[in-house]
């Protein structure tokens, strides 16, 4: 009986047009399992090496916050892997609420502290702050403050709005873009989608300008200098913001105009794929600890 239903389940997977048909899961599969285990590789060895140099720095204390949102959202993807594997949710429809918010809630909280790092190497280089000003505490009183203000906009939507469409089902799961029916849930995307975009266009604007005058001033020896590294480490995070983050954003606009479950359900394959690239982040600390960027 149990193998029946494991096999209707898996055919109704690849009938119905508003599920991740084979294709889509292989993706998803690949794309998941590389960040988790590049996600790790790197998180570990990043991690090692900042207790090695018991770094004070407020961009140190930063990293660190960054490294353990990296490594709750790689505990949560095996969950995901189990199901796209096995085609069935078995863990219950909280922890399936809990694992779906958990890539959201690391995608804008990395962001936070991403657009935290470029900032205030920005206002370092046009000599607004000295780092000299800075102590640990400040920079533990900030990772507070992103977290507080973050956990107060993410907990009422997690506990309220999220996941409470009348048709979900208990073995399905990460289906919740049926929530895009409800007008708050549109605005609130809209509202993200625009503040994201704005901030990564004006930073990036800005960062450029900065690398260019850096180049110019001190080609060819710009890679002795702190100041020229520093600012392309920056650059560096905006470049992974854009990468891994942009791509989801531009889609959802295309996704929230267009979207309908009978229609066009095929836009939920693509969403599901845009969701899973904003996992990818997670690699950054391997290319730093790599040598991507020095």
């Amino acid at each position: 009986m149990e193998l029946i239903n494991t096999t209707t389940l898996s055919n109704a997977s690849n009938t119905d047009p508003g599920r991740c048909d084979r294709h889509c899961r292989m993706i998803l599969i690949t794309l998941y399992s590389a960040v988790l285990l590049g996600g790790a590789a790197g998180a570990i060895t990043m991690s090692c090496r900042m207790l090695k140099r018991n770094s004070q720095s407020m961009i140190a204390t930063i990293v660190l916050n960054i490294i353990v949102l990296h490594s709750i959202l790689l505990v949560s993807l095996p969950f995901r892997l189990s199901y796209y594997i096995s085609v069935t949710w078995e863990f219950g429809f909280f922890t399936c609420r809990l694992v779906s918010s958990i890539i959201y809630g690391h995608m804008y909280f990395t962001f936070a502290f991403y657009v935290a790092i470029i900032i205030l190497r920005l206002l370092m280089y046009f000599k607004k702050l000295q780092m000299q000003q800075f102590q640990k505490y400040h920079a533990v009183v900030l990772s507070i403050i992103i977290w507080m203000v973050g956990g107060v906009m993410f907990l009422p939507i997690f506990f309220l709005q999220y996941g409470t469409h009348p048709t979900y089902s208990e073995q399905r799961c990460f289906e919740f873009y049926k929530d895009l029916n409800h007008r708050e849930c549109i605005i609130l995307n809209y509202s993200m989608i625009i503040i994201m975009m704005t901030t990564v266009v004006t930073l990036f604007l800005i960062q450029m300008g900065v690398i260019v005058q850096l180049v110019k001033t001190l080609w060819p020896d710009m890679w002795a200098h702190q100041e020229c590294r520093a600012q392309i480490k920056s650059f560096f995070f905006l470049l992974v913001i854009v990468v891994c983050f942009v791509p989801h954003h531009a889609f959802r606009v295309h996704f929230i105009q267009h979207y309908s479950e009978i229609e066009n359900s095929e836009l939920v394959l693509y969403n599901e794929i845009f969701v899973a690239l904003t996992t990818a982040c997670c690699l950054d600390m391997l290319c730093l600890v790599g040598g991507v960027i020095h």
